[in-house]
């Protein structure tokens, strides 16, 4: 055993001399062929080094022009690698733009006075509870401002602004399980409550018995409401819920009229709600 590993030994040392020597004295051109054919392949450094026509000496000429296109189909490679980036990153800015384009010249329709502000954070744990915006009190962002969002470009209620810190406000959703709205049905005007579930759909309660809703009536808020401002999109009645006996009222689920998971900007309407009035609401939810 011993024997067979001795010779084993002995055979490596033997082709390493041999290696050493075809590296170190000339060889015949098709062995130095060989030898940057593998060079190449196992070193691709080589052919971007200053020395370069060094190792390519005594070269065949279509062989050297192989080597050439080879480093030519590398660099174009990678220039396509790059222009696809940027054309990535333009289509982006484009539809950005566009987007951005078509929300500023919707707002300029709106009644309200406002700043546009973009959602900076989403919390997965709450994703349709709350998220953040990049607007605070140094840009006359106030706790229950109205916050719009925009969509099929049409403005519809996301929610109101809950904390507001000097650069970034937090906004509570409309779908957070402790949020509501007053709303009228349309047609037909019957107000009603709109609650959020803490999922993507809302629940209307509280609707008269008399009223005649069906799936697909729109809901706004009600100048009843003290949160927000009247006529704002809230959403449409999605499915209705047959009276239960114990209840004299109708029960429904609706769609926002903002689906949270697309919204990157919003638009923050300047409420100024008096302070006192503020008090007396939330004393009578205490009660």
């Amino acid at each position: 055993m011993s024997r067979e590993k001795d010779a084993a030994n002995y055979a490596i040392v033997f082709f390493a001399a041999v290696s050493v020597l075809l590296l170190l004295f000339p060889v015949s051109k098709f062995a130095h062929t060989a030898r940057i054919a593998v060079s190449y392949s196992l070193y691709p450094s080589l052919h971007y080094g200053a020395r370069y026509g060094y190792f390519v000496r005594n070269v065949p000429s279509n062989f050297v022009k192989l080597l050439e296109t080879d480093q030519e189909n590398r660099a174009l490679t990678d220039k396509v690698r790059d222009l696809e980036v940027r054309l990535r990153n333009a289509s982006a800015q484009v539809a950005e733009n566009e987007r951005l384009t078509r929300e500023m010249k919707l707002s300029r329709s709106l009644p309200w006075t406002g700043t546009w502000a973009r959602v900076v954070n989403k919390t997965p744990a709450d994703w349709y509870g709350s998220f953040f915006i990049d607007k605070g009190s140094e840009d006359g962002v106030a706790v229950n401002d109205t916050v719009l969002g925009m969509q099929d470009d049409r403005a519809g209620l996301a929610g109101r602004v809950l904390e507001v810190y000097p650069k970034f406000s937090k906004v509570l959703l409309l779908t957070n399980a402790a949020a509501s709205a007053v709303c009228s049905i349309s047609p037909g005007g019957f107000e009603a409550l709109v609650e959020g579930k803490g999922t993507w759909l809302l629940r209307m309660n509280y609707v008269p018995e008399e009223a005649a809703v069906e799936p697909g009536a729109e809901l706004v808020t009600s100048p009843g409401g003290l949160l927000f401002p009247a006529g704002v999109y809230v959403g449409k009645v999605t499915k209705v819920y047959p009276r239960e006996s114990f209840m004299n009222f109708i029960t429904a689920d609706v769609k926002p009229a903002v689906d949270v998971n697309t919204l990157k900007e919003v638009f923050v309407v300047r409420r100024n709600i008096p302070g006192d009035l503020m008090t007396y609401r939330q004393q009578g939810e205490r009660k």
